[in-house]
């Protein structure tokens, strides 16, 4: 069981030093691709870094035990497998989890089609939550936002000090029309209450001037997503922000990076 939280333990600890320096050599290499190279801000640095570790947590695991007792010359009994290699492989899947939790990443499912067709329902997503420690948000940034005991997953389109307007054919932030490729517009309109002074409608409002330190956000599913449209959601805070979100997995989309 030390192998499997640290790789290569059990064979220094059995006097196995060669292979034991070798794999905790690589050991620490992982751990260092978890942080301070953070890796996971990639998707192949996430494959690399979770499959990497998933192999070596289960050959060392392995392997230290088929070594020969130093005391009594024996080897453990096979059958010793059916019960310590889920243990370890359960061992390795939290450690793994707490390491990308420390360096900054978390991950999610997508409930919900307001982010459609940037995000999917049923979506995994990586979020880097260190993301905007050392340089701001940028417009058009996809974030997950938390507030009220609630996620969610919405696009920057105006920051604190903007001029933000919607048209029937698009919208204009400070007088200019952005080009918004990425948009979807489902033919269903949103529940949510537009009526108000300022907001016409789903798709044409404003213009709105945005606080400072606050952002204006949308989803890209313009005709259902409940967002700063609707004066029940409003602006968003920066503490709110969360993260931004980084690329898909564990879908049929896997290592779609989020534009």
């Amino acid at each position: 069981m030390v192998s499997s939280a640290c790789p290569g333990a059990g064979h220094l600890i059995l006097g196995q030093i060669p292979k034991g320096m070798m794999l905790s050599g690589i050991f620490v290499a992982l751990l260092c691709g978890f942080w301070p190279l953070r890796l996971l801000r990639f998707y192949v640095g996430f494959v690399i870094l979770f499959l990497g570790w998933l192999s070596l947590a289960s050959y060392s695991t392995c392997s230290a035990q088929l070594i020969r007792n130093p005391k009594t010359a024996h080897r453990v009994s096979k059958w010793w497998f059916v019960g310590t290699l889920p243990v370890a492989l359960i061992i390795c899947s939290l450690t793994g989890a707490a390491l990308t939790r420390a360096s900054g990443f978390r991950s999610f499912s997508v409930p919900s089609t307001s982010m459609e067709p940037t995000i999917q329902i049923g979506d995994r997503i990586v979020v880097d939550t260190h993301s905007y420690r050392h340089s701001p948000p940028q417009h058009r940034d996809v974030i997950v936002i938390y507030r009220g005991g609630t996620y969610y997953i919405k696009r920057i389109i105006a920051f604190g000090g903007d001029t933000v307007a919607g048209r029937t054919d698009g919208i204009i932030v400070n007088g200019n029309m952005i080009n918004e490729s990425y948009v979807q517009h489902s033919g269903t309109q949103s529940a949510v209450n537009w009526e108000a002074p300022g907001y016409d409608s789903a798709q044409s409002f404003g213009p709105v001037a945005v606080p400072t330190g606050k952002y204006f956000v949308m989803g890209d599913n313009r005709d259902v997503s409940i967002d700063s449209r609707s004066p029940d959601f409003g602006f968003i805070d920066q503490p709110s922000v969360l993260g931004k979100v980084l690329y898909v997995y564990s879908t049929a989309r896997e290592g779609a990076r989020v534009r």
